[in-house]
Order: structure tokens, then C-alpha cells, then sequence
């Protein structure tokens, strides 16, 4: 009587076949990933836009910018007290991979206004570091110019913007400002 199982060869076929589909599959999964923390941070964004309007509506104000380090992110604690223009800041998906202890106060978008003047801002920008975990737009947003995005912008010639075009985990920032927000 012949006995029944599988040979050597029939068990690594199957673990072939099954290697192949999990290298098709799993990066198939990383990219769905990124993309939805895309979509995650840019709602984000603009529901922090629509409080920082409120904001504005109520304080003819937007939150003050002080410091440049924390990357403004403190300073959006005002939308949620003493009035709650949003119950709660959201975290950005993309926090820089630092440790904790460099960054005590970020744990939201970089924010800030500009003039940095106290109750006299005129705009306000949002940025998340993006797919690729790094801060590709520096400083304080003064206002739309072509050249801030595309070179030649006097006081900074390096910012990106994230565009998905590039790859999922590309250069570049996610960024939304009151005078200009990317497609």
C-alpha cells in the first residue's frame, strides 16, 4: 500500500507560489498605507483650517507664532481653549523620527503666521513633513509667491510640495496655507 502526502518538490512549489503573491501583495499594502495617511493628514488639515477661521472670526486674530523650534504647533492649543473651535488638535501622521525628547511640544501640523506681530497676523500656513518624514518647507510662510514653491524666493529657495506623481514616498511637504492651498 502506497503511502499518501505531499513530495519535497509539490511543498516548494506551494511555498513559491505563496512567496510570489506576498511580494506582490505587500507592497500593494505600503502604498495603500501612505496613501491614507495622505488623505488623513490633508483632512486633517483642513479641518484645522476651518478652526483656525472660527478663530479668526471670533479674535479678528489668528493664534499667535512664537517658537520656531516646537514648529508652531503649540500655539494651536488656543483653538481648543478657552472657546473649542475643534475639540481636539489632530496628531500629523508624518512626526519627524526623532526621539520624543527633541520635540517635547509637536505633536501636530508645523504652524504659523505671519506678520509675527501679537493679535496682528494676516496669514497662517500648515505643513506636514509628508510621506518622506522630512521638513522640505523651513520657516515661516509670509504669504503666496511662486518662487517660495518654485526657486527664486528671496528668503527661502527650497521648499517642495508633495506631489504623488512622484512616487507615494516622494520629496516634499503637505502644505495648505489661508491664501494658498495645493491641489
Amino acid at each position: 500500500m502506497r503511502q499518501r502526502g505531499f513530495t519535497l518538490i509539490e511543498l516548494l512549489i506551494v511555498v513559491a507560489i505563496i512567496a510570489i503573491l506576498a511580494g506582490i501583495a505587500i507592497p500593494n499594502l505600503l502604498e495603500a498605507q501612505a496613501r491614507s495617511k495622505i488623505a488623513r493628514a490633508k483632512s486633517d488639515m483642513r479641518t484645522l483650517a476651518a478652526a483656525l477661521e472660527s478663530y479668526f472670526s471670533d479674535n479678528q486674530a489668528y493664534p499667535d507664532f512664537i517658537d520656531v523650534e516646537t514648529g508652531g504647533a503649540y500655539q494651536l492649543r488656543a483653538l481648543t481653549t478657552p472657546v473649542a473651535h475643534i475639540t481636539t488638535i489632530p496628531v500629523d501622521p508624518f512626526l519627524p523620527l526623532v526621539p520624543e525628547s527633541l520635540l517635547p511640544l509637536r505633536r501636530s501640523f508645523r504652524y504659523t503666521s505671519y506678520p509675527i506681530v501679537p493679535d496682528r497676523a494676516t496669514v497662517w500656513s500648515l505643513a506636514s513633513n509628508g510621506p518622506d518624514l522630512l521638513a522640505d518647507t523651513r520657516g515661516v510662510y509670509r504669504g503666496w509667491s511662486p518662487g517660495l514653491f518654485f526657486g527664486g524666493d528671496p528668503y527661502l529657495t527650497d521648499w517642495v510640495l508633495y506631489d504623488p506623481t512622484n512616487g507615494t514616498v516622494s520629496r516634499g511637504d503637505l502644505f495648505r496655507a489661508s491664501d494658498y492651498i495645493p491641489e
